[in-house]
């Protein structure tokens, strides 16, 4: 059994993907804070509820099949995972067209930061949790 084939620890890392490759779009969009006509993109937190509403419609616990008069079970994985970055001009585009203010993705970044720190420490204290439960009596 992999960590993933338990609901909330599914929904964890994808939420950890998810502000993982938004902070990488936030990246880029510093990096470009100077380059002429660059428009800044953000991957928008609909993306990450439709591939979470997918995930929970779809994850189920499956049957293990090990003789032929068990019932089969069906592995469906859920959301893509694959996040669509989308144009978002900040609230300023300079002479030369570049639309980036670093303000504004600084504090992108900033909520982005906490939200995956959120999400790491849930992940890890649930997995703190099966451990214990995991365990013995005594032990």
């Amino acid at each position: 059994m992999r960590p993933d084939d338990i609901p909330v620890l599914g929904i964890l890392r994808q939420a950890l993907g998810y502000h993982s490759d938004r902070q990488r779009v936030i990246a880029e969009n510093v990096a470009n804070a100077n380059t002429p006509g660059y428009v800044p993109d953000d991957i928008p937190q609909s993306e990450f509820a439709r591939a979470l509403s997918g995930a929970q419609s779809t994850r189920r616990v499956t049957l293990n099949a090990t003789e032929a008069g068990h019932i089969q079970g069906r592995v469906n994985s859920g959301g893509s995972g694959a996040w669509r970055s989308m144009a978002t001009p900040d609230s300023e585009t300079t002479i030369n067209g570049n639309a980036v203010v670093l303000e504004e993705q600084m504090v992108r970044s900033g909520e982005n930061r906490m939200r995956f720190e959120t999400a790491l420490g849930l992940y890890q204290k649930s997995l703190s949790l099966i451990r214990m439960a995991a365990r013995g009596p005594g032990a």
